[in-house]
């Protein structure tokens, strides 16, 4: 039981595969629960917060268990459990657990919305902190300074702790609406072809095509065609987009996003000033913002990527780095090419600034 309350998203309580497994919390004497905050592992399953009133349990919260992270709030309650909603036999599979008594929660609790049904910008990742190391500042700036609708896209999430620490990441960076989570095999290859081998160019497509449909951004961001240190996965979503970008745009239900920017793309070059303070971060920078929720993926602590037969750890990449997360290109325009080229949303007149 210790696996519920150590903070380290990959190690996992895990109960035995029965009908309506539960774990149960009792408050300490004089005082009582106002809240659960619960981070599931493994396959997500409706569950509820049962509390006990006499001798009986009654339901107080339900969730459709949607989020791998979620707040239950609570009226005061001496004795909860959580228990799983299911008429089959399963395990209750928790990776940290949290209650909290009466005042205010900490910042750190996750409280998710659904994502828009309208998107602004579309960011679509590789991996679990490919957003942070190298769009650098663009979530930050556009989710948590400017307040705009930012829907994150992973292809995969490799594995139940890297899901935990990229919802960590995003909370950091001011993301509260849940992101989208694929679930393509996490794989390394350094070749294009092999990334499409792995994912299927076919399964692919339609997965970028349903997301720009789906969720109608104005502006789509994702990775260089070269895969920024050569990851086959990163060239597979800068290569797909390209395509996803014209072909979404087409049949009842299809939408013409504005604009794509890709990492290091050579055409229509533009330079993003991550070094502004941002004053829904205390200040904080957009680079400092994504510094400080890439140390939240601990799992990633060490490791990096091959260069020259030598080990590069990984970074959010600085601003005059090869990989340089400031800077991005325009590889699909309906609205015409960038001037000042200082925003995303250039030419596009609903989001330009008056002082532009």
């Amino acid at each position: 039981m210790d696996r519920l309350r150590d903070r380290n998203f990959g190690k996992e309580y895990v109960s035995n595969k029965e009908k309506a497994p539960n774990v149960t919390l009792k408050a300490p004497s004089g005082k009582s629960i106002y809240g659960v905050y619960v981070c599931f592992g493994d396959k997500l399953t409706p569950w509820k917060v049962e509390a006990k009133h006499g001798s009986k349990w009654d339901t107080v919260f339900e969730s459709q268990g949607v989020y791998a992270h979620e707040y239950a709030p609570l009226d005061g309650e001496k004795e909860v459990r959580i228990v799983p909603v299911s008429e089959k036999k399963v395990a209750l599979t928790i990776n940290e657990l949290y209650a909290f008594g009466e005042g205010e929660t900490p910042a750190f609790v996750q409280r998710w919305q659904p994502a828009p049904s309208k998107a602004d910008l579309l960011v679509v990742s590789g991996h679990p902190d490919d957003e942070i190391l190298f769009f650098g500042g663009a979530i930050p700036t556009y989710a948590g300074e400017k307040q705009m609708n930012v829907v994150v896209a992973y292809m995969t999430y490799s594995t139940m702790e890297r899901r935990s620490e990229l919802l960590n990441g995003l909370w950091e960076m001011g993301v509260r609406t849940y992101p989208v989570i694929g679930e393509f095999q996490d794989s390394y290859s350094n070749k294009l072809k092999t990334g499409y081998d792995v994912w299927k160019k076919s399964k692919v497509d339609q997965f970028l095509t349903d997301l720009i449909q789906q969720y109608r951004p104005e502006v789509v961001l994702s990775h260089d065609m070269n895969g920024e240190y050569g990851h086959g996965a990163h060239r597979v979503c800068a290569d797909a987009l390209k395509r996803c970008v014209v072909s979404a745009a087409n049949g009842s239900s299809g939408w013409q996003v504005k604009k794509l920017y890709l990492h290091l793309y050579p055409d229509n070059p533009i330079e993003m000033d991550w070094d502004q303070p941002l004053a829904a971060f205390g200040g904080r920078t957009g680079y400092e913002v994504a510094a400080d929720a890439y140390k939240l993926h601990a799992s990633q602590e060490g490791k990096g990527y091959k260069k020259n037969g030598k080990r590069v750890p990984f970074v959010v990449e600085p601003r005059d780095s090869n990989y340089s997360c400031y800077r991005f290109g325009l590889a699909f325009s309906s609205v015409g090419e960038d001037i000042l080229k200082n925003d995303f949303f250039e030419n596009i007149p609903a989001y330009e600034s008056s002082e532009d």
